[in-house]
């Protein structure tokens, strides 16, 4: 499935999942902190979301966003699957701070989330804009150095070769401390269904 397909799904499941809440654009923005315009942009497929907007919205509609990730509605799971994505064809969600390339993307019913992402910010992002979703992640440092920042620990520099195994409902963040932007590899994986 490529970038095109998997946005236009998005865009279709948000405002499905957003009515059948029974909300409407205003009091999704009100739960979620994203502007009613950014939220119409996105179901009339107008914007692509960006990573962040992705978990805020998904938390104001209490799903996982690992499903609200997924390209289709109702597709069941093999038992045997097997994802290979190209580097060029993994759907990027860019943020003021970070770039997401989303692996694995059109399987379906996953429990995981495995993210290439580039930390671009050299200085720590506003404390709004740190990660927060339900479950676990594994970090894993590929290139550069990182400054990792969480919410109950002093913040922690990881070289190349180094990872963090974190429970990712504390929030957190990422900072580049190379001159080139850190890459990292980041696998998420829901283990708390929301309530």
């Amino acid at each position: 499935m490529d970038e095109a397909s998997i946005v236009a799904s998005f865009s279709q499941k948000l405002k499905v999942l957003r009515l059948a809440n029974g909300m409407t654009l205003d009091e999704l923005s009100g739960k979620s902190g994203v502007s009613i315009s950014t939220i119409s942009k996105i179901e009339n497929q107008q914007q692509k979301p960006s990573f962040e907007t992705v978990l805020r919205m998904a938390r104001a509609l209490k799903i996982n966003f690992v499903d609200f990730l997924e390209p289709e509605f109702g597709a069941g799971a093999n038992m045997a699957r097997r994802a290979i994505t190209r580097a060029a064809e993994a759907p990027v969600y860019p943020s003021e701070h970070y770039r997401y390339a989303v692996h694995g993307a059109e399987l379906t019913r996953k429990a995981m989330v495995p993210l290439i992402m580039r930390i671009d910010a050299k200085t720590l992002p506003p404390v709004a804009d740190w990660s927060i979703h339900e479950g676990e992640e594994f970090i894993y440092v590929v290139e550069g150095v990182l400054e990792f920042h969480t919410e109950h620990y002093a913040p922690a520099i990881l070289q190349a070769g180094d990872s963090c195994y974190l429970d990712s409902t504390m929030p957190h963040a990422f900072v580049s401390k190379s001159e080139a932007p850190a890459l990292i590899v980041s696998v998420c994986l829901s283990i708390v269904p929301f309530t």
